[in-house]
């Protein structure tokens, strides 16, 4: 068994979300765990900071938002993206998971930047 741990996309997001230096919100945090695969540049993770606690379109959670955002030009990761999402969290809107509290907004950044990287990973390996 290796001491070392591999850091996982929900790592770095969560390294980012809410802490120094940039104290990226929700959406800023996704983006920049996944920064060099979508080639996404910095202006691009600033423009997200209007798109945290409850802003995103559709009043979406904004960890949902940014993952969908980055496989917007796939729409058959879109679909399970989502379904997977919300049987975990029970709903897609910050409004209804923060009222329900189902998960806290740490969670949903681990749970979006995890699934974006399974179910990437399940694309690359049927191919």
């Amino acid at each position: 068994m290796s001491f070392f741990h591999k850091r996982t996309k929900a790592d770095t997001a969560l390294k980012y979300f809410h802490k120094p230096p940039g104290y990226y919100n929700c959406a800023q945090a996704i983006f920049k765990a996944f920064q060099e695969e979508y080639q996404i540049t910095n202006d691009q993770i600033v423009e997200l900071s209007k798109y945290g606690n409850g802003k995103a379109p559709n009043g979406y959670c904004g960890a949902y938002f940014a993952a969908l955002e980055l496989i917007k030009d796939k729409p058959e990761l879109k679909d399970e993206f989502t379904k997977r999402f919300q049987e975990k969290s029970d709903h897609l809107t910050c409004f209804d998971i923060r009222f329900n509290y189902t998960m806290s907004c740490k969670n949903l950044v681990k749970l979006a930047a995890n699934l974006l990287n399974e179910i990437d990973s399940e694309k690359k390996d049927s191919e």
